[in-house]
């Protein structure tokens, strides 16, 4: 039997490296569904319907202003104008509500 001497020990540095080389194409690959799976749900949540039920639900509930200050009766005429801006940044993950904006 040999015995691998050198400090390097170049089989099992090779070894891991393979092993490594597998879970880095195992994460990239769960990584890409999660990307893809986050992308179905939020088109699913901002579609337009959902987003009417939610706005009729805050109104019927009468809401509290959220975060930026704005109320469900301010919030109907910005909404109709900046809808699909709102969207995209939204799909973008570029959304901040308008207070927490840095301007």
């Amino acid at each position: 039997m040999t015995e691998n001497t050198n400090s390097g020990c170049s089989q099992r540095d090779s070894a891991e490296h393979e092993g490594y080389a597998k879970a880095s194409r195992s994460f990239n690959r769960i990584w890409k569904e999660r990307d893809s799976a986050q992308s179905k749900l939020l088109e699913a949540i901002l579609y337009k319907d959902n987003l009417n039920r939610a706005y009729k639900r805050v109104k019927a509930n009468k809401g509290a202003a959220g975060i930026d200050g704005m109320t469900i009766e301010e919030a109907l005429p910005y909404l109709k104008e900046h809808q699909q801006e709102l969207i995209n940044r939204i799909l973008r993950g570029k959304y901040t509500p308008l207070k927490m904006q840095k301007v």
